[in-house]
């Protein structure tokens, strides 16, 4: 009971946080969701799940615009060096300066992206940045570049029309994430927009003690994911001590306009 209240008052945090107004609806029947799950040593232990996620959603609609159906995709590498480490990234670079109706919210300090190869500061890949054994720890799905809340474990994704201030919902969302250790350390959670907690379901651990991959993707019937709340690891990423986790690829549904 304390959990849900909890729950239930962080997304109203966030809610208030982007100056939204919610229309609530009550919850009708649904048929349960669609899970896709895997995790192994390496990018092609998980690609099979990944690419029958992304087939279910249909096709990917790439940067700004709207349509009726399809997915959207997030890996990172796109963000330039500037908002990336040891730079913050802005929590709406992907409704604003990439539109793709993606905005982040944490109760940490930021949002960090790792740096590439090339980076013009020199900083180490992988959260090197942070501590010297990460690039050790973590792997990619789609090189170079990571991605991370700091100060918190927790990242929450509010959905909007891309490039509009509009709310919206989806009907599906998955990501990927590196070295999950355990298998209760790393979840991610659906609400729809009355702040009812659709789902929750732990990411599989992974098959290695360093750098697996691990992916969970969920699909419901229709678009009614008004936020996705993901617990990465059990420990902020700051020492590597416990099950420090971070993130690869966004995939979810096409965001639709609130109701």
């Amino acid at each position: 009971m304390e959990k849900n209240i909890m729950k239930k008052h962080q997304l109203s945090l966030a809610i208030a946080s982007f100056g939204l107004t919610l229309i609530f609806n009550p919850l009708t029947a649904s048929a349960a969701p669609q899970v896709f799950e895997a995790s192994g040593a390496t990018p092609a232990d998980i690609q099979t799940q990944v690419d029958a996620f992304r087939a279910s959603l249909g096709n990917n609609n790439g940067i700004g615009g709207t349509f009726a159906s399809g997915r959207r995709e997030i890996n990172w590498d796109g963000v330039p060096d500037q908002f990336a480490a040891p730079n913050l990234m802005p929590p709406n670079f992907f409704n604003s300066n990439s539109p793709r109706g993606a905005v982040f919210f944490t109760l940490g300090t930021g949002f960090q992206v790792s740096a590439n190869s090339s980076n013009p500061t020199n900083t180490p890949v992988r959260f090197g940045n942070i501590h010297p054994v990460y690039p050790e720890l973590f792997s990619t799905f789609s090189p170079q570049r990571l991605f991370t809340a700091l100060g918190s474990n927790i990242t929450e994704t509010l959905f909007f029309i891309p490039g509009t201030a509009q709310s919206a919902t989806v009907n599906a969302f998955g990501a990927v994430f590196t070295d999950v250790n355990s298998e209760d350390s790393t979840t991610i959670e659906y609400f729809d927009v009355g702040g009812n907690l659709l789902l929750s379901q732990n990411v599989l651990p992974g098959s290695t003690a360093r750098g697996s991959l691990s992916f969970l993707g969920v699909k419901f019937d229709r678009a009614n994911v008004f936020l996705v709340r993901i617990t990465s690891g059990n420990r902020i990423l700051k020492t590597p001590a416990r099950d420090v986790v971070v993130m690869d690829d966004f995939i979810y549904g096409e965001p639709q306009a609130s109701r």
